[in-house]
């Protein structure tokens, strides 16, 4: 069977009705039904090893979803985010998988489908395949974090324990965030810039103070070394599966980061919540004032193995500037 006539087995596939005994066969742990007449193809398919040929494969995948059963389109879903885990462009399906997204929420919402087996079974396989694309997309992740519609239907159903929670912290993360954090102290004012950075501020302390003590030196602002193992941690680089499952870690502030007029800035905050100078976000950074520690597992637990975060310095500001933003800031 040659790759077309694989493609057309798969397009009848997504356009029947699922049945009972796939459900059935899918929570007993057997596995997907696909079509007898191309499972070895199918799995040819999958098992590429050039990115460009698997790219090609998502394409022609995410082109027989629209308009199909929601339970197998679903499952082309799940292939397509197999084939992304395997080196094929995040980018080729993503948006055709968001709104295959969308409608398993709706379907999730309405209370007719209460108990209704196929529509749980086929939310799960798609919120696979959207972890697994959104996580390695920037530029996706920011076009659909303005969607207020999006945000309001994942909270109603987190509330109602319909969706896991780790699908808000993905469509809650600071991509290309710029922060600007002054040393009032010292006058010197640096440009930072968040990827991947989970929504509580504990996160963004973990891998600013790293980063700001990579460039500023050892010892700035009489600030103790950071701990190898959390900065890697918090930035989901390089983890095992142990990593993944420990639970007894503690993390803490190396800086003591506040406002202006405030002892410190809690950690549990979003960082959308700070205020802005110059159009950016800010933080005042200072000598270590008290012992803050938290469990990093606890604040921005791993959700993906693909979700990488970073804060990074973009510039140190010249000094006419900083005193600007000094001036402005009330310092």
């Amino acid at each position: 069977m040659g790759e077309s006539t694989v493609l057309e087995a798969l397009a009848a596939f997504v356009r029947e009705r699922t049945t009972a005994a796939e459900i059935e066969a899918l929570s007993d742990g057997q596995g997907l039904f696909l079509p007898p007449d191309a499972g070895v193809e199918v799995s040819e398919l999958m098992e590429s090893q050039d990115p460009a040929e698997l790219t090609a494969n998502v394409v022609s995948l995410r082109n027989l979803m629209p308009g199909g059963d929601i339970f197998h389109t679903s499952v082309l879903a799940l292939m397509c985010g197999t084939l992304v885990e395997r080196g094929a462009d995040a980018g080729a399906a993503i948006d055709a998988t968001l709104e295959l997204f969308l409608q398993q929420l709706d379907a999730l919402a309405d209370e007719r489908n209460q108990g209704n087996e196929m529509v749980r079974a086929a939310g799960e396989l798609t919120f696979m395949a959207t972890m697994t694309m959104l996580c390695r997309s920037v530029g996706t992740r920011k076009r659909w974090r303005n969607r207020p519609e999006l945000m309001a239907r994942l909270d109603e159903l987190e509330n109602a324990g319909r969706v896991p929670w780790f699908l808000r912290e993905v469509f809650t993360l600071h991509d290309d965030a710029d922060l600007l954090v002054l040393d009032a102290k010292n006058r010197r004012a640096f440009q930072f810039r968040m990827v991947g950075v989970r929504d509580r501020l504990y996160h963004c302390y973990a891998l600013l103070q790293d980063a700001l003590l990579r460039y500023a030196g050892p010892g700035y602002l009489d600030a103790e070394p950071i701990d190898a193992a959390m900065v890697r941690y918090a930035g989901n680089r390089d983890l095992t599966e142990d990593d993944y499952g420990t639970q007894d870690m503690h993390d803490h502030l190396r800086f003591n980061f506040s406002l202006p007029g405030a002892l410190i800035m809690p950690g549990s905050a979003s960082p959308s919540e700070l205020p802005t100078v110059d159009g950016l976000p800010f933080l005042v950074v200072g000598p270590k004032a008290m012992s803050i520690n938290w469990n990093p597992a606890n604040m921005y637990g791993v959700v993906h193995e693909a979700l990488q975060a970073s804060v990074e310095l973009v510039r140190e500001l010249d000094r006419d500037h900083a005193d600007v933003l000094f001036a402005k800031c009330g310092l």
